[in-house]
């Protein structure tokens, strides 16, 4: 029997009612359904490992549009950074004259702060790992697995390697961007790659079609929650 973890990607309160909720977003998809579909996914017998991942910025992020006049105008940017706000794409000229392109977003899951926490009414089992990104200043991270340069790796891969795992289920805030990049990365790592559909939200429609479309050309299982308990039990997956 292949060994199941389930990754459960930002599921926070800044996502959900706070700076960077989604139900404000374009899509105005609401973070909060996912919640109780997660925790009925955590309370299922057979996986092998549980995995939170949280966003944890420090406060001048390189993502926050408020600190982006503190750094560095790369010269390809279109928008000039005094004038930059949110969702605006621009170009920064960073460590060693490197070239990093960046999202813009409000502040958010700034570490220690309530924003950063798991949503109150997230079940968190025993024995469950929690891992920890975006906590490098001038470095972005959608990714439980490398920051969006790829530059450092978090301890998922190795903590998933540690505990013999083969598949991963991925759930999470948001479709389109953490849960995206996280399912990314996992598939390309080697593991059976696995997103729950109905336990994501996300940003912005035409980004979640395309990242779905990717999905799929990438190998990745797409799957609603209703299905995983019978896919624990058996090395078959079960018809989509």
């Amino acid at each position: 029997m292949p060994k199941s973890a389930l990754v459960v990607v930002d599921v926070q309160n800044d996502f959900i009612s706070g700076t960077l909720a989604l139900k404000d977003c374009p899509a105005k998809e609401d973070g909060l359904e996912v919640v109780d579909v997660i925790n009925e996914l955590t309370k299922l017998e057979g996986w092998d490992l549980v995995v939170f991942t949280l966003d944890w910025h420090p406060q001048d992020h390189i993502s926050f549009a408020t600190n982006a006049h503190k750094f560095k105008q790369h010269c390809d940017s279109k928008v000039h950074l005094e004038c930059a706000e949110v969702y605006d794409k621009v170009v920064f000229n960073v460590e060693d004259d490197q070239k990093r392109e960046q999202v813009l977003w409000p502040p958010h899951c700034v570490q220690g702060s309530w924003g950063a926490e798991l949503h109150k009414d997230v079940y968190v089992p025993a024995g469950s790992v929690t891992v920890k990104k975006g906590v490098n200043t001038s470095l972005d991270s959608y990714s439980a697995f490398f920051d969006n340069d790829k530059i450092n790796e978090t301890e998922l891969c190795q903590v998933l390697q540690s505990h013999g795992i083969d598949r991963t289920f991925i759930c999470g805030l948001a479709t389109d961007i953490c849960v995206n990049f996280t399912a990314t990365h996992s598939n390309e790592l080697g593991f059976k790659t696995y997103v729950i559909e109905d336990a994501c939200r996300g940003v912005d429609n035409h980004n979640i079609q395309c990242a779905l479309c990717k999905m799929d050309e990438s190998g990745i299982t797409r799957i609603k929650s209703d299905k995983i308990s019978s896919l624990l039990t058996t090395k078959e997956p079960p018809m989509q």
